[in-house]
């Protein structure tokens, strides 16, 4: 089987690496190396989430820091180790990654003493025979969408960090920062005890058109200059549908057309949603040296009376 490594190895970061960075390293090699992407096995997939099973979690680190691998092991007391003089730095001898794994998310059940991190559903363990059932860890999955996703709603498929896919209904109006709790999908509970939750937390993904501002939402809808002088009736693309818009003649960049109720669910018991505000953005045609374009530029150009800067005045 194979050997877990050194997580700041694996993720690629530095013993002094920040939460932020270690996140960021993380979701960049989840992606590169998710076994739905590679089509391969997933032991570098597990790898990668055993790495951030520890760096990502503050207590976690630090005893990694101070005793390697051994921290995680069943039957583990830092306060012991200590005493004796048991730290080891960030080598801690090899563990097995499946054990590693099972111990870390589904609270290793090895020995007459087991030993569980603080946090949701975690417990410490009890020495001897006839122990409490326990209930296995709650994990948080960071876990991410993209913006049509979160507005339309949609079936999305992902794989835990045991290896395990799920199919999740992704609610429309999802908003970033929402907690998912899947129910029993989580840590294996001991001694008869029921298994833990996952929790995806939900991040919305950028789109370079479009912005969410509470229950609303704002895109850039580009015009040819043409549409923009003339005016009329358009057909547009939204993210929440098509629909037909009224442009007014001689619209500037940055004029902002309200469409009521098509945006966001304002969530709870309203079931009334948020608005659709399309900002006009004037675009030039994509070839600026054609002599026919530089004609039509000075054509337009004749059409103003005045400097478009005459009222400006700082005195």
């Amino acid at each position: 089987m194979a050997q877990a490594r050194d997580p700041y190895r694996v993720l690629g970061v530095s013993k002094d690496a920040d939460a932020d960075d270690i996140k960021k390293a993380y979701r960049k090699l989840a992606r590169e190396h998710h076994p739905d992407r590679t089509g391969g096995e997933d032991t570098k997939f597990k790898e990668i989430n055993a790495a951030h099973a520890v760096l990502g979690d503050e207590d976690k680190r630090k005893l990694f820091d101070e005793f390697g691998y051994q921290a995680f092991r069943p039957g583990f007391n830092a306060a012991q180790a200590r005493a004796f003089g048991g730290g080891m730095g960030s080598g801690g001898g090899g563990i097995d990654l499946d054990d590693l794994l099972r111990n870390m998310f589904g609270g290793g059940q090895g020995g007459s003493f087991s030993f569980e991190f603080g946090g949701p559903g975690g417990n410490r363990g009890r020495r001897g025979f006839g122990r409490e059932p326990r209930r296995g860890r709650d994990v948080e999955v960071p876990t991410e969408v993209s913006l049509l996703e979160s507005i339309q709603g949609a079936h999305a498929q992902f794989r835990l960090p045991t290896g395990t896919k799920v199919k999740v209904r992704i609610p429309a109006g999802v908003r970033s920062g929402t907690i998912m709790r899947l129910k029993g999908k989580g840590g294996s509970g001991s001694d008869g005890g029921p298994a833990g939750d996952v929790m995806l937390k939900i991040e919305v993904l950028d789109h370079p058109l479009v912005r969410i501002d509470r229950d609303d939402i704002e895109m850039d809808l580009p015009l040819s200059f043409a549409e923009s002088l003339r005016g009329g009736q358009l057909t547009v693309p939204t993210p929440t549908g098509t629909v037909k818009i009224r442009v007014p003649r001689a619209a500037q960049s940055g004029t902002r057309m309200r469409l009521k109720g098509r945006g966001l669910p304002k969530g709870g018991a309203d079931t009334r949603q948020g608005d659709l505000y399309l900002v006009l953005r004037p675009t030039p045609p994509t070839a600026p040296e054609s002599k026919k374009l530089e004609s039509l530029i000075e054509k337009l150009d004749g059409l103003y009376t005045a400097s478009p800067r005459e009222e400006i005045d700082f005195g």
